[in-house]
């Protein structure tokens, strides 16, 4: 699994951790950086990372991952 926060910035970088909000794989910079923001604010304000936004695919990637045509 790959960090979200850096797969939107084109780095594939390893995850290391789920945010606890919304379960996004986070690398340990990004897991810092999301546990600094739980820890200073309320408990149930929800996380950053926008998992349910439609992203567009980076260029060559299909847009689903088995491909082919049902049928």
């Amino acid at each position: 699994m790959l960090c979200y926060s850096c797969a939107e910035q084109g780095i594939q970088q390893p995850a290391v951790a789920l945010c606890r909000s919304c379960t996004a794989g986070l690398c340990l910079e990004h897991l810092r950086d999301t546990a600094s923001r739980f820890a200073s604010s309320r408990i149930l304000e929800s996380c950053h990372h926008d998992t349910w936004a439609v992203a567009n695919p980076p260029p060559g990637a299909s847009e689903h991952p088995a491909g082919g045509a049902a049928g």
